[in-house]
């Protein structure tokens, strides 16, 4: 269900941090980004207006009271996986939650993170404000990869819960959303298929649904990914409806990147960064485009886009390895010894017995590791 929950897209401009936050949201902000690093999903969902999501999830919805209450008990009650759980399940296995920045968006604050895990990159906007005793809270998180509000994730679960409960509630709704709704069992239905990688048939799936639901976010999401494994056409074809029905979307960008790549489409993954980058100003992007310039034989622009990333943000330790890895290629061990007493030294990384490491042969034999190894132990013993 994390695929499901995990969206976003808006414009943020990276310029608009204030330096002037309220430091209680500054402090809740901390606090959130500590909690789902250390593995506690309490990190954020303590800190969640449950009440004011609940609100808005159930909000011009008609139905039987025993199943609004029931679903608004299960929301309080956070029944199932809860935001905070999946994104600490999301970083297992040496992922990362990282706080960029306090900024605001039409006024209200936020606090904007970037989630990196095995599923790639992602980012959240989470909503900050104050309670009625005036406590800080976090009234709902923007995900960027579903392109929405989790509030709107969790009340579209709540139309078809009622609508496949309570079949009266279907005949009530108008246009579009009674089109979902009736077309509920055919995403679900796509949803399987992509995960078993079928992806003509959700392809395929996706050109019967009513043309209001072609410009649907969520059908357009599954058809561009399962259209990602597709000839080129099928693909550039997906991302140009995607566009034409949510002009710059950021979610469009997290989806698109990978995609591009894997066709060997260099320029329009590094411009598919670059839109990003506007909105988000993460450093670690440096980083992407420095994995994008090496896949297409760029090694020199690489480079500098690496060491453009450690400037920027020194304790992420991606770029350093890639830049090791590269110098050991070349045997360029000056570059090796320099980066690695950088990766320690900056990124706080505790480095162990490189005789037995896999690839460090050529190093330990030459002199550069004689030197780096005495001053690496002196450093150790301080």
């Amino acid at each position: 269900m994390l695929s499901a929950l995990l969206a976003l897209s808006l414009c943020v401009d990276p310029q608009a941090a204030s330096d002037k936050q309220d430091p209680e949201l500054r402090k809740l902000a901390e606090e959130i980004e500590r909690g789902i690093g250390s593995g506690a999903a309490d990190g954020l969902d303590s800190h969640l207006d449950v009440e004011a999501i609940a609100a808005r999830t159930v909000k011009d919805i008609e139905a039987p009271s025993e199943l609004r209450e029931g679903f608004l008990a299960g929301v309080r009650q956070r029944k199932g996986p809860s935001i905070g759980a999946q994104l600490v399940e999301g970083i297992k296995g040496g992922g990362t939650f990282k706080l960029l920045r306090l900024h605001k968006v039409n006024g209200q604050p936020r606090a904007l993170y970037r989630m990196v895990s095995e599923a790639g990159i992602n980012y959240f906007d989470v909503h900050l404000g104050k309670d009625a005793k005036g406590a800080a809270i976090a009234t709902d998180l923007y995900i960027y990869m579903s392109g929405e509000n989790f509030s709107d994730t969790v009340r579209r679960l709540y139309v078809m819960l009622v609508a496949e409960s309570h079949q009266g509630l279907v005949d009530k709704l108008m246009g579009k959303e009674q089109e979902f709704i009736k077309n509920a069992p055919k995403l679900r239905q796509m949803q399987e298929d992509l995960q078993a990688q079928k992806f003509k048939e959700v392809v395929a799936a996706f050109k019967t649904l009513p043309p209001s639901l072609q410009r649907e976010r969520s059908f357009l999401q599954l058809r561009l990914r399962a259209a990602s494994s597709l000839e080129e056409a099928e693909y550039d074809k997906s991302i140009q409806d995607f566009e034409q029905a949510f002009p710059g979307d950021a979610s469009l960008d997290l989806l698109s990147i990978d995609g591009h790549i894997l066709r060997k489409q260099y320029d329009a993954a590094l411009a598919t960064v670059d839109r990003l980058d506007k909105r988000v100003g993460d450093p670690y992007l440096q980083y992407l485009r420095g994995n994008i310039l090496l896949e297409a034989g760029q090694q020199e622009a690489a480079k500098a886009r690496f060491k453009d990333c450690i400037g920027a943000e020194p304790t992420l330790a991606e770029p350093y390895w890639v830049l090791i890895g590269l110098s050991l290629k070349e045997k360029s061990y000056q570059d090796t010894a320099k980066w690695l007493t950088a990766v320690e030294t900056g990124a706080g990384i505790a480095l162990g017995d490189l005789t037995k490491a896999d690839g460090y042969s050529g190093f330990v034999k030459s002199p550069e590791y004689k030197k780096w190894k005495k001053e690496h132990d002196k450093r150790a013993a301080q």
